[in-house]
């Protein structure tokens, strides 16, 4: 492929708006254009990061837009049709975690790469992250042994809670991460899965959630949820694996940022891995996934890091949890 990637983003919400600054300073790639249906971010954005074209519709742009690649940073209910149609064009498409809130758009998101030719990546960031990756290749090498259990648990301020359980469940929005790695992780597929929540904050959906995961293995793994945390918890996100198996046992430690800071602001740990900021440049994992993935795009190869499937099986497990939290009793998965 000569010249630069030509790229799009649809959605500049908080997320989005990461995308955008990773690609305007990444080599070999143009953003052409971007889309969100909030006009008056839409201008902002589009003024602040250089980019000449913006639309309200994602439609619109895809039609009139000769695109190498788009970017998908809508909601998670919104992510279908963007991807759908920019595969119908042959546009290759990263959409973010998760890939769907349902099985049927995931398959159709599926059927419309493989019918259309093109790479579908869903970014799952933590397969980017040094210390996850690192556990998956001891696995690999046989350092573990069989894996008899893993504990996960991600958890949030409450600040973040108006955005997004009053449009999905904290299985969804962050246990889907650990779920993910834990499939990644283990070599038995998930034959059970059972899933309780409780609330302290008053929204749609709960905002505690706890779910089991029962492996054909025998083995299993628990993955633990909350928006609740206090406003004043110094870490943004915490989160930690712990992975036991026959030869060690291994803690990720996803709050330990290494970086502590006391001033008039308060005590804080500012973000050294994901996505922060140096010398004006937004680095971190975030930048490695969207940079595998402008390569995966230059060269025509498909991502060996995170396939579809594994996306759509995370997703399934999520769903499977999603329903034992609704009626009490565990969900048995084909």
């Amino acid at each position: 492929m000569g010249g630069p990637l030509k790229v799009g983003v649809i959605g500049l919400g908080t997320w989005g708006e990461k995308h955008l600054q990773v690609l305007k300073g990444t080599a070999g790639v143009e953003v052409v254009a971007v889309c969100d249906t909030g006009q008056d971010r839409l201008k902002a954005l589009a003024a602040r990061y250089g980019v000449s074209r913006s639309y309200t519709s994602f439609s619109e742009m895809l039609a009139n837009e000769r695109l190498d690649a788009v970017h998908v940073v809508t909601p998670e209910p919104a992510h279908r049709e963007p991807v759908v149609q920019a595969s119908s064009k042959g546009i290759h498409v990263l959409v973010e975690k998760p890939m769907a809130t349902n099985l049927e758009d995931a398959d159709a998101m599926i059927r419309a790469s493989e019918t259309n030719k093109t790479i579908l990546m869903v970014g799952h960031i933590l397969r980017w992250d040094t210390r996850y990756a690192m556990v998956k290749e001891s696995i690999e090498s046989g350092g573990f042994g069989k894996i008899a259990s893993i504990f996960a648990r991600r958890s949030v301020n409450r600040a973040q809670a108006p955005t997004f359980l009053s449009r999905s469940t904290p299985v969804m929005q962050l246990g889907i991460h650990d779920i993910d790695i834990i499939l990644w992780y283990k070599r038995s597929k998930v034959r059970r899965a059972y899933c309780r929540s409780s609330r302290i904050l008053d929204f749609k959906h709960p905002d505690n959630t706890t779910s089991t995961l029962e492996f054909e293995d025998g083995s299993f793994a628990v993955v633990y949820n909350s928006f609740s945390l206090p406003d004043s918890v110094p870490a943004f996100v915490g989160a930690r694996m712990e992975v036991l198996g026959e030869k060690s046992f291994t803690i990720i430690d996803m709050s330990e940022q290494g970086l502590f800071v006391s001033d008039d602001k308060g005590y804080r740990t500012p973000d050294t891995t994901l996505i922060p900021v140096v010398r004006g440049e937004l680095g971190g994992t975030l930048r490695q996934e969207i940079e595998y993935f402008a390569r995966c795009v230059a060269s025509g190869k498909q991502p060996e890091i995170i396939r579809p499937e594994e996306s759509r099986e995370a997703l399934r497990v999520a769903r499977a949890c999603e329903s034992s939290m609704a009626d009490g009793r565990p969900v048995e998965l084909d």
